[in-house]
């Protein structure tokens, strides 16, 4: 997604992003998959595209495949942090000291 909340999708759907303790809101979708969730951020870092952490229910997940998964329903919690992004190969803010 955009910084101002767009989806990168033909939709251009504006999610309700996170502000400083609080949660975005929740989005729901009534299609039949749902909406398109990444296990890995790297490619859209890579891109220059902010990382959110999403917060959703098992049971909201209509399907899975490969490195993406399909939710009815989720919501954006914050910011990827650094130690978020470690496990993708992302480092970012590192001051070396010599």
């Amino acid at each position: 997604m955009t910084k101002d909340g767009l989806s990168l999708e033909e939709d251009q759907i504006r999610y309700s992003l996170p502000k400083g303790v609080k949660d975005g809101n929740w989005h729901s979708f009534h299609s039949e998959q749902g909406c398109m969730l990444y296990k890995n951020p790297l490619p859209f870092y890579k891109q220059g595209y902010l990382i959110y952490v999403a917060h959703f229910d098992a049971a909201d997940i209509t399907t899975t495949y490969q490195e993406i998964i399909w939710v009815k329903r989720f919501r954006l919690v914050r910011q990827a942090t650094n130690l978020d992004l470690k496990p993708f190969g992302i480092y970012r803010a590192i001051a070396q000291v010599i």
